[in-house]
């Protein structure tokens, strides 16, 4: 293969390899700065092409549509399936639709060992508009949907390989899924996922009984998330115009049923990645402006260097080389430059990943699909040919057009004014650019110190918390309270043998339950409520979080009791009821009365329309340690029995909190072992010390600080070296001069101060132009910072005073080795 190459190409590289060689700290210095423009951009591409280029795994994904519902305080609500039902009907058959019902953990077993997975109940077309067949079996069919027939499973083909090893016989075979049987009926294709994520998932048609297929209101209606696929011919706006007249009709038809009256229709990928777009976008726009920087820092280091090789490019001129054939040369080492630097930008790209994985991972969505593909290889195929165009070419051309015969006969050829300028223009921006980077990492720094200093209202040290679900049969009754009075209460049963099995664990203080804890991922109940049985007009009745708690979550969490006491263990399903709230609630709905012994009201009859208050909490940080708490009430959850407002909630999900006289982590694993001696089939989901759900609540703004820090830290450093280039150069052209300055009796000092002026004339317009500019720059980011004022004078003099010192110190070393010149030896190599 190698006899098709051009020999002169051939004796190029091998040229440019030993010139790199005999000059390890230039080469060294070109890769670094590439390799950190190239890596920069590389990492970000990464992110952009999987998060917003990559399509989804499904039949031409871009016609497939969410149906999104009305949004309350934030949080989208789901709507009843028979809302949906007779939407599907009212836009007719040529719009497929599908619905998701239920997205739930499950613990299944087989022959790869235990697993646990995500189960996602669905109505049987669903899989089908996706577009997607399976790889083994079938797919779901219309009556298994009705009950009695929902025992059916599809596998995801990790959960195919990792559980049965690929075994091309599942098909037939049973599953066993909250103790209950499942006959395995199919497996989907690698990569496939709905809802879209990287959990192992498992699929089962969700059994819809005649009463929940037309129950629009009441105790008998589902919720779900409703999903279509847009024929050809129809967009995205004219099937939301259809859907909200279907749904005015509706509406008309059941007034009663309080339905949504606008419905939005938006492309599914667009609905998971819409917040990630502009981020994404912005970030991509900042570390391709750093490619650039770098790419004109080499140049400029390259120019340097052409100027010091400039009598051997006169030699070769003589000798009959060609000015192609020296272009060939340049453009030849700069090939190498960039591919080795791509090759190590490549690889510290992916480091960096690495490295802030966690948080990308915490703020990003379908980070599943982020690795590197054929994409992200083409745009470094790119990235590489155009950096070895650039640094390559542009000096090469430059050093051409030099009279090279003067200079064969010793004739020093200065670069032009005007050559000279956009150098020095160019050093200046880099100095400004990297002042606007530092003051907003520095901003962004200060915002992370404030946030972390945010009174809780609870307490950080060794506190270990975690989700567990539990998936039994009674988690349907959220919205059917009624009807469940012969249950076994799980609550007995369950919850309370394991709150007596982890307070029995060694180097346990207290240990507590609740279905909501401070600041991790969760959902949210709002409850509206009467207070003493005061009737008040339709939308004006006191709305809170509803939260259930048992005995001990004060002191697991350190809660401040304002007035009055928590939950005890004598308040249990036979005693009357109690609730506390927190100083929010107290504020907006009982300000200046003694809230103690006020009634709440839920709903107008049983027990749980007379529960007496008999606490009041410090408020707590929920979701975010810059908002305002929100008004809570806690219901005891001993007192949670079949039949009872809220227990399906209770047995759905909970979250345990366990304070230890031991650090946090030392209870991971006796917390597991615990919980499947009490609940063999019960999964954990984000186990973890309160600490890290704290951090990981401002994860945002760490990213992005980290993100801006590291840009911040490379634009110093191509700065840095953009200065000591020029510096380069300048000294390189002028070697002669200074050889006779100091012949003729100038001193060491007089060539320093004479080098580094210049250099602080450059230090001072780029600190002055980056600072000013910032001032103006840094509002954008107002809505990102916390407790530190946009113009923050300790941050801009921080930064101005690093950024002088670090240029200074990159301009004194040329100018160092400027006045060491030995003049006989500065006269002889003219």
């Amino acid at each position: 293969m190698l006899r098709n190459v051009p020999t002169t190409v051939l004796q190029d590289i091998r040229y440019a390899v030993r010139q790199l060689r005999h000059s390890p700290n230039f080469t060294l210095t070109a890769v670094i700065v590439l390799a950190l423009g190239i890596g920069a951009n590389i990492a970000v591409f990464t992110l952009v092409d999987g998060i917003l280029l990559r399509p989804l795994p499904y039949a031409q994904p871009d016609r497939i549509v969410a149906i999104a519902g009305p949004v309350n305080q934030g949080f989208a609500m789901e709507w009843s399936y028979a809302n949906m039902r007779q939407l599907c009907d009212a836009v007719g058959a040529t719009v497929k639709t599908g619905v998701l019902l239920n997205v739930s953990n499950a613990s299944v077993v087989g022959p790869g060992g235990r697993f646990q997975v995500e189960d996602v109940a669905v109505t049987a077309n669903l899989i089908g508009m996706l577009g997607v067949q399976p790889i083994l079996g079938r797919s779901f069919r219309t009556e298994e949907n009705d009950p009695g027939h929902e025992h059916v499973v599809m596998l995801g083909e990790d959960v195919w390989r990792k559980l049965y090893a690929s075994d091309a016989q599942i098909v037939g075979k049973t599953l066993t899924i909250r103790h209950q049987p499942y006959t395995i009926i199919g497996v989907m294709p690698r990569g496939f996922s709905f809802p879209f994520g990287d959990a192992m998932q498992i699929w089962s048609p969700a059994a819809l009984d005649a009463a929940s297929r037309t129950a629009m209101s009441g105790p008998h209606q589902v919720w779900g998330e409703m999903y279509a696929r847009l024929p050809e011919g129809m967009t995205a706006a004219q099937l939301t115009a259809n859907l909200n007249h279907a749904q005015a009709l509706i509406a008309k038809e059941v007034p009663n049923a309080n339905l949504p009256t606008h419905i939005s229709v938006k492309a599914y990928q667009a609905s998971l990645n819409e917040d990630a777009r502009e981020p994404l976008a912005l970030l991509y726009a900042v570390v391709f402006s750093i490619w650039v920087l770098a790419c004109m820092n080499v140049t400029s280091l390259m120019l340097a260097r052409a100027i010091a090789r400039n009598r051997e490019l006169s030699v070769r001129s003589a000798l009959g080389a060609s000015r192609m054939r020296l272009l060939q040369q340049s453009v030849v080492e700069s090939l190498i430059l960039s591919c080795v630097g791509s090759v190590v930008g490549l690889l510290a790209g992916k480091i960096a990943l690495k490295l802030l994985w966690h948080s990308i991972e915490q703020n990003l969505p379908l980070t599943s699909a982020v690795h590197v593909e054929w994409r992200v290889i083409a745009v470094l195929v790119v990235l590489t040919l155009l950096t070895t165009l650039i640094v390559g070419l542009i000096p090469a051309l430059q050093a051409t057009r030099r009279d090279l015969q003067n200079s064969l006969h010793g004739v020093n050829n200065t670069a032009s004014v005007n050559q000279s300028r956009t150098r020095e223009v160019l050093v200046v921006a880099q100095l400004a650019l990297t002042v606007l980077f530092l003051v907003s990492a520095g901003l962004f720094l200060r915002t992370i110190h404030a946030l972390r200093q945010v009174p809780l209202g609870f307490h950080e040290q060794n506190v270990l918390t975690g989700g567990i679900s539990f998936h039994n049969d009674a988690s349907h009754m959220l919205a059917n309270p009624t009807g469940a009075t012969k249950q076994t209460n799980f609550i007995l049963t369950t919850y309370l043998p394991l709150l007596d099995r982890l307070r029995a664990i060694p180097g346990v203080s207290v240990a507590a339950l609740s279905s909501v804890l401070p600041m991790r991922p969760n959902f949210a109940v709002f409850l509206s409520t009467e207070l003493d049985h005061k009737d008040v007009p339709q939308g004006q009745e006191p709305h809170a979080n509803g939260r259930l708690a048992s005995a001990g979550l004060a002191d697991a969490l350190g809660i401040s009791m304002v007035q009055g006491r928590f939950f005890t263990d004598e308040d249990t399903n036979t005693t009357p009821v109690v609730v506390v709230v927190n100083q929010a609630f107290v504020n907006r709905y009982l300000s200046g009365t003694d809230p103690i012994g006020h009634i709440i009201s839920l709903g107008k009859t049983g027990r749980f329309a007379d529960a007496h208050i008999v606490g009041v909490i410090g408020d707590m940080k929920q979701f975010d340690v810059t908002k305002a708490t929100r008004p809570e009430m806690y219901f005891c959850l001993a007192q949670i029995a079949p039949g009872t407002p809220l227990y399906g909630i209770a047995t759905a999900f909970m979250e345990v909190a366990i304070r230890g006289a031991v650090p946090a982590d030392s209870l991971r694993v006796q917390f597991e072992k615990a919980l499947h001696e009490v609940a063999p089939d019960a999964t954990t989901t984000d186990v973890e010390s309160i600490h890290e759900a704290v951090e990981d609540s401002f994860s945002g703004q760490t990213l992005t600080t980290y993100l801006l820090a590291g840009f911040a830290v490379l634009a110093l450093l191509i700065a840095s070296v953009g200065l000591y280039g020029l510096l380069s150069f300048v000294v390189a052209q002028r070697t002669r001069e200074f050889g006779l300055r100091i012949a003729l009796g100038a001193q060491q000092g007089d060539i320093l101060r004479l080098v580094l002026r210049r250099a602080v004339v450059l230090v001072i317009a780029g600190l002055f132009c980056g600072t000013a500019t910032s001032w103006f720059a840094v509002s954008l980011a107002r809505s990102y910072l916390y407790g530190v004022q946009m113009h923050d004078s300790l941050t801009f003099i921080l930064v101005v005073m690093i950024l002088a010192a670090i240029s200074l110190f990159a301009a004194w070393l040329p100018a160092r080795r400027a006045a060491s010149i030995e003049p006989m030896e500065a006269l002889r190599n003219e």
